[in-house]
């Protein structure tokens, strides 16, 4: 039994023979498609963003922030 190996698209059902495989037509062969795999999951990103906040005016109570 001999093996090759080529990369392909099949269209209509159908995968074409590379030009160097031609006298492979009409004999009985057995394939196996495998498919190359591409990412299923989308680069994942931060859903944080940074804020800049001025507190120059807030009033901290610590006891306040305590008794939440």
């Amino acid at each position: 039994m001999q093996a090759v190996e080529f990369k392909s698209k099949p269209h209509d059902n159908v995968v074409d023979l590379p030009a160097n495989l031609r006298e492979w037509n009409d004999r009985q062969v057995r394939v196996i498609l495998l498919a190359d795999e591409e990412p299923t999951h989308p680069a994942s990103s931060s859903t944080f963003k940074a804020i800049s906040l001025k507190t120059s005016n807030f009033r901290f109570d610590r006891d306040a922030a305590n008794a939440r």
